[in-house]
């Protein structure tokens, strides 16, 4: 006999499988491209970026298709496009850019060059001497945006406070070229030292962009070496941005070699169609037979995830699961996972962004491993489906750490 899915419940809410409804006439859509702004929600702050109208104050959030570094700070026309309107209160409406094309430049077009500069630099206040560290690498993945406090010694004069940020993993090339200038050429490069780059404060907008040039070799430069405090793990040496920062891409390099993971460990590529998405968000099907839990509060996966768009999972931890009745491909997200959308949905279905489970069982549910975790959501989907329970009802639990996972219900309203 064939083994049956595990059942889950019904998304919420439940995806429409309807066209978008097309406007009766062309509309030609034109504005500048930059990055978004620190205000935007974490959805569009790690995801998306910004579409301007010169002649007002108005923009709005947006992800393109085949996104090119050369579109920031240019303007673009775009000529197919998605709108998504918000939904939710602190949310921002989203507009899927499907086709685009850059706007005329008024003088000549520059010739293509190695090293392409991506229009990113913040204001140029401080000293030549501590910011001449340079990379030049593989982007091999790309933390989300989170917010660190300062030293205890620091105060709000001195640029006390949080500092926002990300982190970028790159495997860089050691010769004595890349270490003491720009690279001119692709010959003779080798990436083999792992160097991690945090892009902080001013610099934490270019999170989009750095997402979209993973497997991609960038040069930084302006980069500053301090040392970074992890908890009771003690202190490294971390290159981090300053005012100087700058990054080029690579527009025509070719040879990169692909990394490989050790097993366990958080790596791979799947694309995949997403045929489902269940929990408020948390777990996500991809073409019938694969389950994504994104069970990370930091990360926020973008606004385009929807069901019947088609996305790419960078970097996470793969886990095939065999149950008496169903076989289960699991996978696990990790600090280095990145989502993309490849292509969007042709249906007007919803965005689910994933809210916070500050309840009993969400909180024990984050000292599970994964399997375990999985185990936990499914039961509990189970339950709300069964007695009709809405995401925001408690069902409180404790768990048997040695074998199963025993949910009790205390109390159905």
């Amino acid at each position: 006999m064939p083994r049956k899915k595990p059942k889950l419940s019904a998304p919420n809410p439940a995806p429409t499988t309807a066209p978008f409804a097309p406007i009766p006439h062309p509309v030609l859509l034109a504005g500048t491209l930059s990055l978004p702004s620190a205000s935007r929600s974490d959805a569009c702050r790690n995801h998306c970026l910004s579409l301007s109208d010169p002649s007002s104050a108005t923009s709005v959030c947006c992800y393109l298709l085949d996104f090119d570094p050369a579109a920031i700070g240019r303007e673009i026309l775009v000529l197919s496009w998605n709108y998504l309107p918000s939904i939710r209160q602190n949310e921002d409406a989203v507009l899927e850019v499907v086709r685009w094309r850059l706007g005329e430049l008024p003088g000549p077009v520059p010739g293509p060059t190695f090293l392409t500069p991506i229009p990113l630099t913040c204001v140029d206040s401080e000293p030549d001497l501590t910011t001449r560290g340079r990379v030049f690498g593989v982007v091999r993945s790309v933390s989300v945006v989170f917010s660190v406090p300062h030293a205890a010694q620091k105060s709000k004069a001195d640029g006390g406070g949080d500092l926002v940020g990300f982190i970028a993993e790159m495997m860089c090339c050691g010769c004595r070229q890349c270490k003491a200038s720009q690279p001119e050429s692709e010959h003779d490069h080798k990436f083999e030292v792992e160097k991690f780059v945090y892009f902080v404060d001013w610099a934490s907008r270019w999170r989009p962009v750095l997402a979209r040039l993973i497997a991609r070799p960038v040069s930084v430069t302006g980069l500053r070496k301090k040392m970074v405090s992890v908890g009771k793990k003690g202190s490294y040496i971390m290159l981090v941005s300053s005012a100087k920062t700058m990054v080029a891409w690579c527009p025509s390099y070719v040879g990169v070699p692909p990394s490989y993971e050790l097993p366990g460990k958080c790596g791979g590529v799947y694309s995949g169609i997403v045929s489902g998405i269940y929990m408020q968000g948390m777990l996500v099907e991809l073409d019938e037979i694969a389950l994504l839990l994104i069970d990370d509060m930091q990360l926020v996966p973008p606004h385009s995830l929807r069901v019947g768009a088609v996305i790419s999972v960078k970097k996470f931890r793969l886990v095939c699961l065999n149950f008496a009745w169903t076989s289960v491909v699991l996978l696990g997200t990790c600090s280095k996972t990145s989502i993309t959308v490849n292509s969007f949905s042709l249906v007007d279905s919803k965005c689910h962004i994933r809210a916070e489970n500050n309840s009993l069982l969400g909180k024990s549910v984050n000292s599970l491993d994964l399997s375990s975790r999985f185990w936990t959501l499914l039961l509990t989907s189970c339950f709300k489906q069964k007695f009709k329970l809405g995401f925001k009802k408690e069902i409180w639990g404790s768990r048997n750490v040695t074998s199963l996972i025993f949910i009790f219900v205390h109390r159905l309203e």
